[in-house]
């Protein structure tokens, strides 16, 4: 599946990556280890529990569950004036 990214992270990687996130889903936390792993540019950032998680664009906790074709995207904090 798609994983959009923001910010900081998008700015590393590209706004999307592909993830193959299990067919029975998975939590956010375990979402956010395995992509850290597998796109290492970006661990920093995703280990950091600021960089939130939104599933179908509403803001979930790390025990959300992630299932197959669901919208999913990280945010890191943003700052600016």
């Amino acid at each position: 599946m798609r994983i959009f990214l923001f910010g900081k992270l998008a700015e590393r990687v590209g706004r999307e990556v592909e993830y193959d996130v299990p067919a029975d889903g998975c939590t956010v936390g375990e979402l956010r280890r395995g992509l850290a792993a597998a796109v290492p540019p970006i661990a920093d950032t995703l280990a950091q529990l600021s960089t939130r998680a939104c599933i179908d664009r509403e803001m979930v906790s790390e025990s959300a569950r992630v299932l197959p074709g669901q919208e999913v995207a990280f945010v890191p904090p943003l700052s600016g004036g």
